[in-house]
């Protein structure tokens, strides 16, 4: 799995060397972590920082497709570190204004206490972006998981769903 993942990252780091632009993101993330809890919902949310770097190709005047390799550090009982790769799909709605729709695919770094927790996690993200300028953008991207991040004996769905808010600056 490691693998894969490294062969995913270099794929996409070779895809942007043949990019139409290329560029570096900074923001902050909050992950809420949702689970049932003796037929009770329950919650927690935490808040850390991300760091990643995309290319940007235009498919056309209104759409392009911008993959991202994003590491992010989100504080919690114990620090949560999670590469991403995701494959964000633009449509321009305004002349500086887009929205975004793709998946996200996160690996969980280090170890967990428990055995019962996946470390890959897929994502729907659902966004809105706009280019202040010809070098600068910022992003909202809202991620809801897919997958069950428990995979334990029991019958439990566990979900963790992240809201991004990104800078970047384009090359």
């Amino acid at each position: 799995m490691k693998k894969s993942l490294l062969l995913s990252a270099l794929l996409i780091l070779t895809i942007g060397v043949q990019a139409q632009k290329i560029g570096v993101l900074v923001g902050i993330d909050s992950q809420t972590a949702s689970f049932p809890e003796n037929t009770l919902f329950s919650s927690s949310s935490d808040t850390g920082i991300h760091l990643g770097v995309f290319a940007k190709f235009d498919l056309s005047e209104d759409y392009s497709f911008q993959p991202e390799i994003t590491f992010s550090n989100v504080k919690e009982q114990n620090p949560l570190d999670n590469l991403g790769i995701n494959a964000i799909f633009k449509r321009r709605v305004l002349d500086n204004f887009n929205l975004q729709l793709g998946p996200q695919l996160s690996y969980v770094l280090g170890t967990f206490s428990s055995q019962d927790y996946t470390k890959f996690n897929f994502q729907l993200a659902l966004g809105a972006g706009m280019d202040i300028n010809d070098n600068l953008m910022a992003q909202i991207r809202y991620g809801l998981q897919l997958n069950n991040h428990y995979i334990g004996d029991e019958n439990s769905d566990y979900k963790i769903n992240s809201l991004s808010v990104s800078l970047g600056y384009i090359f």
